[in-house]
C-alpha cells in the first residue's frame, strides 16, 4: 500500500486550503437557501472519481466470484485517519452506511450515507473538532451511492478495493467535486445558479461551522472542505474487516468566530504511517440501523462504538 499523499488533509478540521487566511469574525450574509445544489458525477466520469449519487443499475443475479468472500449485504463503514497540526496529532473518525451488492467480484455501493465526523485530540496541545451542527447536511448532500470496487479472494482472506471519492462540505457539490477547481474564496457564496460557498448548518455563516477545543485555543471555524478517499487492501472474510484507506484533501478557512485566535487555521498534513489510516466494516444484522435516512445515521453513530470500537483509537 502506498502512503496517504503527502497533500494537506480536510478530514482534520484545523486544516487550511489555498485561500488566503480570513481574520474578520465571519463571512458575509449567506446567499438565498434556494441556491442551487448539483449531486451528479463529475466530469471526468472515470473510475477514480466518484461524487455520487451515481446511477446504480438493475442487479445481474450473478453470485460473488469467491463465496468466502461476499460482501453483499448492510454495513456499517467506520473509518479513521491520523494527521498532525502544528507537532500535534489528531484522530478522524468518519461515519457511513452501505448497501452493497456484490457480483463475481464487482462490488457497487447501492445505498451510501455519510452520517457525519469527529475529530479527537491524541496528543495534549492538540485540538478536538464537533462538526456536528452540519451533520443533517452531510447527509442530504453527500452520498456514496454509486461507488464501486472489488472483492475477491487473496491467500486465506481477501482483498477489497474501492474507487477514490471526493467529498465536498460546505459548497456547491457538483461544481467543486472536481479537484482541479479551486475552493471558494470567503466573497465567493453560491447565489442561484452560480457556484460557491453554502450556508449548510443555516446559523448565518459560511459553509460549515466546526467547533474547536484545545488547550491553547478554541472557537468557531468556518470553511469549505474537499477531500478524497480509496480503500485497497488485505481484509478478512466478513462479517467484520478492516481495511486500508489512503486519503487526502484541502480545506479554505472562510472566517472564524469573534475572539477566536488564527491558530485555530493551522495546517495537518497525514501521518506517513500508512498503518494509521484504515476502515472497520461490520455487516448489520437484520433489524439493525433501519428507518428513515436519519434514523439509520443515528443508529450507525450508535453502533459503531459496540460494532467496531477499534475504530475509535
Amino acid at each position: 500500500m502506498k502512503p496517504a499523499s503527502g497533500g494537506i488533509a480536510a478530514a482534520l478540521v484545523t486544516v487550511l486550503g489555498a485561500c488566503s487566511p480570513d481574520t474578520v469574525d465571519k463571512g458575509p450574509p449567506p446567499p438565498d437557501a434556494s441556491a442551487g445544489f448539483d449531486t451528479g458525477v463529475d466530469g471526468f466520469g472515470n473510475l477514480d472519481t466518484a461524487t455520487g449519487p451515481a446511477t446504480v443499475g438493475p442487479p445481474t443475479g450473478k453470485p460473488p466470484q469467491d463465496l468466502q468472500c461476499d460482501l453483499n449485504g448492510r454495513w456499517l463503514v467506520s473509518q479513521r485517519v491520523l494527521a498532525a497540526a502544528l507537532g500535534q496529532e489528531q484522530v478522524a473518525h468518519n461515519w457511513f452506511y452501505y448497501e452493497v451488492r456484490h457480483e463475481g467480484a464487482e462490488v457497487i455501493v447501492t445505498k451510501g450515507l455519510h452520517c457525519g465526523y469527529e475529530v479527537v485530540k491524541k496528543s495534549a496541545l492538540s485540538a478536538s473538532v464537533d462538526s456536528s451542527a452540519a451533520w443533517p447536511a452531510f447527509l442530504m448532500k453527500n452520498s456514496s451511492t454509486g461507488r464501486r470496487g472489488t472483492f475477491v479472494k487473496e491467500g486465506a482472506g481477501c482483498h477489497l478495493t474501492l474507487q477514490r471519492e471526493y467529498v465536498v462540505r460546505g459548497a456547491t457539490v457538483g461544481h467543486y467535486a472536481n479537484p482541479a477547481v479551486p475552493l471558494p474564496t470567503r466573497t465567493e457564496p453560491a447565489l442561484g445558479a452560480t457556484p460557491g460557498w453554502e450556508d449548510w448548518d443555516a446559523d448565518g455563516n459560511p459553509g460549515i461551522s466546526l467547533v474547536v477545543t484545545s488547550a491553547l485555543a478554541g472557537g468557531t471555524l468556518y470553511v469549505c472542505q474537499r477531500d478524497w478517499n480509496e480503500y485497497d487492501g488485505a481484509t478478512q472474510p466478513a462479517p467484520k474487516l478492516k481495511v486500508a484507506v489512503r486519503y487526502s484533501g484541502e480545506q479554505a478557512a472562510l472566517g472564524r468566530s469573534a475572539g477566536a485566535p488564527q491558530v485555530i487555521e493551522s495546517t495537518s498534513a497525514p501521518s506517513s504511517d500508512p498503518a494509521q489510516h484504515y476502515a472497520w466494516w461490520h455487516r448489520l444484522a437484520d433489524g439493525a440501523a433501519t428507518g428513515s435516512d436519519a434514523e439509520i445515521c443515528a443508529a450507525v453513530r450508535t453502533l459503531r462504538n459496540t460494532l467496531v470500537p477499534e475504530a475509535n483509537e
